[in-house]
């Protein structure tokens, strides 16, 4: 097939140079000029034909492989220690095919975390239940269980270790920021719900028994501690023990039940916001 392309080309060019022949040129160089060109363009032309197309799914398989490689390594080691050379082992590429595709571990983590599918937007959700302020927060806390604390919970190792290198880099933490999908990032739907609610206690629907930024300050230390504990139970080996000064008999185990964490701070907000329907709807079955 190759060759017959070529024989081709070459019948064209001849033919494209005895065509000049016949035509008047002011510098009789023009035309080994104009040959000289055509020639180049026509091979080109010709090499691009005969090359073998790499479509986007091909593109996608390499990336994802180099991803699932770098997850697995992110389990193994402490995320802070990993490097690209683990990655690239681990993928079984060549180092010019995994940089191809991400040049650090930062464009990896931003990938690896956009590659989770959130099914709602937290905006969306609360105007859903507008008309019903509990059902609302309820079905956000809800989503934010779902997403932040079961689905994605294999990535919370690797945020929890890498944290310190973000907030201690300005730049690579905003670049990290720019580049994330903005559903992933707490503080978005941190906003969103505070939103939320400011909306309804300026319509005198909640009644906040202390003042509002307390009750916000609150709840994210809350979540954030309940992410964290979440992590250590998983992952780490910790003693998970509430010890009493009566003695070693009274030592009780530390569950991390997280219907339950999640049900006393969803009850304690409504508390605090001075809800009438703070029992109307559980995470508890």
């Amino acid at each position: 097939m190759y060759e017959k392309n070529v024989n081709f080309t070459i019948q064209n060019i001849l033919t494209i140079k005895n065509n000049y022949n016949n035509i008047y040129f002011t510098n009789k160089n023009d035309i080994y000029v104009v040959f000289i060109f055509l020639l180049i363009f026509q091979i080109e032309v010709t090499i691009k034909k005969t090359m073998p197309k790499v479509n986007q799914e091909y593109f996608e398989n390499k990336k994802r492989i180099i991803l699932e490689a770098a997850m697995r390594v992110f389990q193994r080691k402490p995320a802070y220690s990993v490097t690209m050379k683990d990655i690239i082992k681990e993928s079984g590429l060549s180092q010019g095919g995994v940089y191809k595709y991400y040049s650090n571990i930062d464009k990896i983590v931003v990938s690896l975390l956009n590659t989770s599918d959130i099914p709602v937007n937290p905006k969306e959700l609360l105007n859903i239940y507008e008309d019903d302020p509990e059902k609302a927060i309820f079905e956000l806390f809800d989503a934010f269980r779902q997403f932040f604390f079961i689905t994605a919970k294999e990535f919370g190792k690797m945020m929890f270790e890498l944290q310190a290198f973000f907030f201690n880099n300005k730049e690579r933490l905003q670049t990290f920021k720019d580049n994330i999908n903005k559903n992933l990032i707490l503080n978005y739907w941190f906003v969103e719900l505070l939103i939320f609610i400011d909306e309804k206690i300026d319509e005198k629907y909640f009644k906040p028994i202390i003042k509002p930024h307390d009750i916000y300050m609150q709840m994210i230390v809350a979540v954030s501690g309940i992410g964290n504990e979440l992590i250590l139970n998983k992952y780490y080996d910790l003693d998970r023990k509430l010890y009493y000064y009566k003695g070693e008999e009274d030592k009780k185990d530390l569950d991390v039940d997280l219907d339950s964490l999640i049900d006393t701070l969803y009850k304690t907000l409504l508390l605090l916001l001075g809800s009438q329907n703070v029992h109307k709807y559980s995470f508890k079955n």
